[in-house]
Formats: C-alpha cells, sequence, structure tokens
C-alpha cells in the first residue's frame, strides 16, 4: 500500500493572517497611486526651491516662471552668501546666549524672551532680502510679462480657493 501525503488543512491563524496581510498592501499600493495621480502636494513642476524662499515669497514665487525663480533664486543666494558667515556667527552668539540663560537661577524669563525676538529679528532680515529680490526681479519686467505674470498669480489663487471648496464637501 503506497503512503499517500494528506495534506494537514491551513491552521486559521496563518489564514487570517495572510488576508491581513494582502489587504495591508492592497491599501499601501492605493495610496501610492492616488498619491502619484493627485501629485501628492508637490508644488509645480520644475519648481526649485533650494533657497528655502517659500515662506518669504510663497506663491508669488510660484506664479513665476521657472527662469525668473531661477533668477530671483539666484539674487538671493548671492545677497545670502555674502552675509552667510555674519548671519551665523550671529546666531550662534545668540543660541549660545540662551543656553547660558536657561542654566541661571533664577531664570530670567525676560531676558530668553529678548534673546529669541533678536533671533527672529535676524532671520526676518533674511526674509526681508528674500522679498527684496523678488520685488526687484518684478519691477525689471515689461509691461506684458507683468501682466502674464499676474494672470499666472489669479490662476494659482484660484485653483487654491476650489482645492480649498472642495476640502469642505
Amino acid at each position: 500500500m503506497a503512503m499517500e501525503e494528506i495534506k494537514a488543512p491551513m491552521p486559521r491563524r496563518v489564514k487570517l493572517a495572510l488576508i491581513t496581510s494582502l489587504a495591508v498592501n492592497v491599501l499601501v499600493i492605493g495610496a501610492v497611486a492616488g498619491a502619484m495621480i493627485k501629485g501628492g502636494g508637490r508644488p509645480p513642476k520644475g519648481y526649485s526651491d533650494r533657497s528655502g524662499s517659500s515662506v518669504a515669497i510663497g506663491i508669488y514665487g510660484h506664479a513665476l516662471e521657472k527662469a525668473d525663480r531661477r533668477a530671483v533664486g539666484a539674487l538671493m543666494r548671492a545677497d545670502r552668501k555674502a552675509q552667510r558667515r555674519e548671519i551665523r556667527a550671529e546666531l550662534g552668539a545668540l543660541a549660545a546666549k540662551a543656553s547660558d540663560l536657561l542654566v541661571q537661577t533664577p531664570f530670567d524669563k525676560q531676558a530668553f524672551a529678548n534673546v529669541l525676538l533678536e533671533q527672529q529679528h535676524v532671520i526676518k532680515g533674511s526674509a526681508d532680502a528674500m522679498q527684496t529680490a523678488l520685488v526687484e526681479h518684478i519691477a525689471a519686467m515689461s509691461p506684458e510679462r507683468r501682466a502674464a505674470y499676474a494672470q499666472r498669480l489669479n490662476d494659482a489663487l484660484e485653483k487654491g480657493a476650489r482645492r480649498r471648496k472642495s476640502d469642505r464637501k
């Protein structure tokens, strides 16, 4: 008599684990596909924010054409490059001052707040330089280019309004 192999039924826990794993995989694939289709909330194609200037110039920078963004970015980087060492040194000195204040007893709340305020002024100066570069670049545009820029800015505003409206539904 030949020995026949009898397969034991798959345990219920293994079946449940396989089904759960499949469900998780389907969810991950769906999330990735959805992000790819929607664009993942990324900036427009070709937009480069190497300068970290999006906070300072925001939607105004997004509405610029690629060549204009690069030109404004170059102006900002040139200005920042000249001041980089001084700004870092100043921020480093302020951080050291804050560190000294933190270990003092009693803690001088107002002195610590003043150090943070000084840091904020240093950082704001950098943002102001970014805005100045944007203003200078736009001022140098021809009336036609400024009109086209204004149209792109309006388009971006309308797109944002439509997106916010669809989020409320």
